[in-house]
């Protein structure tokens, strides 16, 4: 545990009944660190022992959930909470003491406009040496916008710029500050969504930060081609998501563990890459474009984990012929359940994982239909080692029940079947009352379809 400034005051000064201000600093910190930034402010307010106590906590989450969700609602209130959002990073900013940060995270809905306030935040956190990095700027908290009305990374004026530039905004600043490029060498995780960055940007992030394992990009509208590549590289964790104009990914040569892909089809390129064993991957409009698995044929056989998002499935789900995955522990299926066809079509991408654990079926719809039609069958293959199924967007259709008795009639390991009815479309708006009666119903129908056809020893759960 880092040693932290004693900010006791005398002992004959404490109330004989504040227990909890008499107890040592770390464990105070520890009690902050628990709390939300802004809880963690109001303790100044509780004695002169924990004025100055909050100013020196290791992570700073700037979070305004609450506040997202009424521009969500009312997208006039954008402009005058944005203006109350900066003010509020800035106030905490000025007052923290300690000169290093664990971690700094900014969720807010903000674009260019912002930038000379963005800055000087991402200033901050690197010339504070933080560990991790996060500027989540998507639109509403939610959704990405235009690419030209992003934020731009400020890669440039980390490598040239000194600490104590800082001075004159943030006045509790170190007084001595080394180049802040020495700051990103403390880098080990960057997650950047409605923000910009480019190839030069990218190759910035991997040469001036040896010690960076993650790394996330969303909605970047700069990066065309990306190149991974160099043993020597600390990288554990990419994801690459809706950055539209890119074109080529190639990755080789790199202890990866995890890629993440969703977007355009592109041309991927992976080379020797022996510790990657978690992939998740939706290439194009239906979601399979491009020859993912010929894409992916170097590093398939080692898989443990892979996750596929496929919007439009009855578009070349039926011609696909499924490699062989031996290793894989965990499928997880995102797919487009618009229609009430069936999705035993699957069943096939199942079979090829012989030593499978763990399935996820998540079901993405609006307004799901129904029709009226007989139940399928597949044909049957006993999954020696699955363990766990969930059905996620479950409905009741006939597509639904068809492949939950798939796996209740031949899953022979089978311990649990989890269904959710919830929609998975995401809105920060709370669902309204008819959505709650489709959920409520749902759970009913998966109740009365399941409950008497599972096995005994199988556990039904249903959220």
């Amino acid at each position: 545990m880092r040693k932290k400034p004693r900010l006791a005051e005398p002992k004959d000064e404490f109330d004989p009944e504040d227990y909890i201000s008499s107890l040592p600093d770390d464990i105070l910190f520890l009690i902050l660190s628990r709390l939300t930034l802004k809880e963690a402010a109001v303790t100044s307010n509780l004695s002169r022992r924990w004025r100055y106590l909050w100013t020196n906590v290791a992570a700073l989450d700037f979070d305004a959930n609450d506040t997202l969700d009424r521009i969500a609602a009312d997208t006039k209130l954008r402009s005058s909470e944005r203006a109350k959002y900066i003010n509020w990073v800035n106030r905490v900013m000025r007052q923290h003491m300690w000169p290093t940060l664990d971690a700094v995270r900014i969720c807010f809905d903000l674009d260019k406009s912002s930038k000379c306030a963005i800055d000087n935040w991402v200033k901050f956190a690197i010339a504070k040496r933080a560990q991790r990095l996060e500027l989540d700027l998507l639109e509403n908290g939610e959704t990405l916008r235009q690419p030209m009305r992003n934020y731009t990374f400020p890669y440039k004026q980390l490598i040239q710029c000194k600490g104590s530039s800082l001075k004159n905004v943030y006045s509790n600043f170190a007084r001595t500050q080394p180049c802040m490029s020495t700051g990103l060498k403390c880098l080990k995780a960057l997650s950047l969504k409605c923000v910009n960055v480019n190839e030069e940007a990218l190759q910035c992030f991997l040469s001036n930060c040896p010690v960076l394992q993650y790394l996330t990009i969303h909605g970047s509208g700069d990066l065309v081609h990306v190149k991974i590549s160099g043993l020597s590289l600390m990288l554990k964790y990419l994801e690459i998501v809706f950055c539209l104009g890119i074109e080529t990914i190639e990755i080789s040569n790199v202890n990866l563990v995890s890629f993440s892909y969703l977007g355009p089809g592109i041309n991927l390129i992976i080379n020797n890459v022996p510790m990657l064993d978690e992939i998740s991957i939706g290439e194009g409009y239906s979601g399979l474009e491009n020859n993912v698995f010929g894409q992916l044929s170097c590093c398939l056989y080692q898989l443990e984990v892979l996750t596929l998002d496929i919007y439009r499935p009855e578009e070349n789900i039926k011609i696909f012929a499924f490699p062989q995955l031996p290793k894989l522990k965990q499928l997880i299926l995102k797919v487009g359940a618009w229609d009430d066809d069936s999705l035993l079509e699957f069943t096939s991408l199942i079979k090829a994982c012989p030593n499978l654990n763990r399935f996820v079926l998540q079901l993405i719809w609006m307004s799901p239909s129904k029709r009226r039609r007989k139940v399928r069958q597949a044909a049957k293959c006993a999954h020696e080692f699955l363990k766990l199924v969930e059905i996620v967007g479950y409905y009741g259709r006939t597509s639904d029940i068809e492949l939950a008795m798939y796996f209740i009639e031949n899953a022979i390991a089978l311990q649990k079947i989890v269904i959710d009815p919830r929609n998975q479309i995401l809105e920060r708006s709370p669902a309204g009352s008819d959505q709650i009666k489709k959920e409520e119903s749902a759970r009913k129908r998966a109740k009365q379809q399941l409950e008497a056809k599972k096995p005994p020893g199988v556990q039904l759960i249903i959220l």
